[in-house]
């Protein structure tokens, strides 16, 4: 398939998974998708409550609410940051480069670059060798990925040598296959989302 056809094959897939598909212009229509997405969700939930920090009002499921908004983004090079920062300005948002260990409560969104995209199963594939990056994917209540359109691949056995080369760049690598939001069927048999990461999954294709 052409990489056109494996975008198609990604939208006509994406809602089932369920995967919420964007083709940005350009790398700064991409982090403007991020910030609004990030202020028009409700705010994020506090899952381990610091006694003493103020918070806003408890959520349905009884946690209290984070006061700012946070987007991680650990993985972005700094021309990159740069752009974010710019589209954030004047906004409620927090910027995270580092330091998520001390945001493991929880934080709005993050930010991160896929290495490939399996368009049958709709699944990116994410060099996690920095621990910044794992946390960003798992922590976070809306993971973004950013995925250039060349990395498109057709099925899963594709990324063999897309392994290799993440295996080949220093030895052991800490390599993710992410398809949608967090899952699980595992209490009473009944599905619920983001119980083990983000709740939802947001997926931006970028122009080589």
């Amino acid at each position: 398939m052409t990489q056109d056809q494996l975008v198609e094959v990604v939208k006509t897939k994406a809602p089932s998974v369920p995967v919420t598909f964007y083709e940005a212009k350009d790398f700064a229509d991409a982090m403007q998708y991020a910030v609004d997405v990030t202020e028009k969700k409700r705010h994020c939930e506090m899952l381990l409550p610091v006694e003493g920090e103020h918070y806003g009002p408890v959520s349905e499921n009884g946690f209290p609410t984070l006061l700012e908004r946070f987007i991680a983004a650990p993985g972005l090079s700094e021309e990159e940051y740069a752009v974010l920062e710019e589209k954030a300005a004047g906004t409620d948002i927090t910027l995270l480069r580092s330091g998520l260990r001390d945001h493991m409560g929880g934080f709005d969104t993050s930010i991160t670059w896929a290495d490939g995209l399996v368009a049958d199963t709709v699944t990116c594939v994410v060099n996690s060798n920095s621990e910044e990056v794992r946390l960003g994917t798992m922590v976070a209540e809306v993971s973004i990925m950013l995925v250039r359109k060349g990395t498109l691949l057709e099925k899963v056995e594709d990324a063999n040598a897309l392994l290799l080369d993440l295996v080949n760049r220093g030895g052991a690598s800490y390599t993710a296959f992410i398809t949608g939001p967090s899952r699980t069927a595992d209490i009473e048999r009944v599905g619920a989302l983001g119980v083990h990461g983000p709740l939802e999954l947001h997926i931006v294709l970028l122009e080589d």
